[in-house]
């Protein structure tokens, strides 16, 4: 029972990480709007409304979306400090 949940765990990722290099592979949808999870809390992203009776969504099952990336490298610059 351990090797098939091993099995799809792995499968899980390996979908999740999918879903990820399309989210990559189509940056304009980062404007529209949309729910993401950074792991702590729900933000919404975006700027646009999704048009009508669209299927595809901007983020991965997990809640993952390219925004997340771009956000956590600003958070992680250093900060320079006034006077300096």
């Amino acid at each position: 029972m351990r090797f098939l949940t091993r099995v799809r765990e792995f499968l899980a990722t390996q979908a999740e990480l999918a879903q990820r290099q399309d989210l990559l592979n189509r940056p304009w949808e980062e404007e529209l709007l949309h729910w993401a999870h950074d792991g702590r809390e729900w933000q919404l992203h975006g700027r646009l409304l999704p048009p009508p009776g669209r299927r595809r969504h901007s983020t991965t099952g997990t809640g993952w979306c390219p925004g997340l990336r771009a956000a956590q490298h600003r958070s992680e610059r250093p900060r320079l400090r006034e006077g300096s």
